[in-house]
């Protein structure tokens, strides 16, 4: 048995998210973990978790005006967020009572 080239652990667990379609869902876990990153833990708090599904951030708001700015804030948010995973996973953001 000859030995082949060596091959890193997370060589080999990118390999078979590839290969099993699981990439798309963990890049949408991601996206949502970056979310208070971009629009900062004050403002996440006062939002529901985001969760996500074919490109489509939703977000639970309860209070009026912050779901007003937000939306206001929308493109630069999905920016922000794009940017630290370095590829284009969040198409929009939707925010809810």
């Amino acid at each position: 048995m000859e030995r082949r080239d060596a091959v890193t652990v997370g060589d080999v667990l990118r390999e078979c998210l590839e290969k099993s379609s699981m990439q798309g869902r963990l890049d949408e876990v991601r996206a949502c973990d970056a979310f208070p990153l971009v629009v900062g833990t004050h403002i996440a708090s006062l939002c529901h978790r985001p969760y996500m599904r074919n490109g489509v951030m939703t977000v639970g708001v309860s209070n009026a005006s912050l779901r007003s700015e937000l939306n206001m804030r929308r493109g630069g948010i999905m920016k922000g967020i794009n940017e630290i995973l370095g590829k284009d996973v969040v198409k929009e953001i939707l925010f809810r009572n």
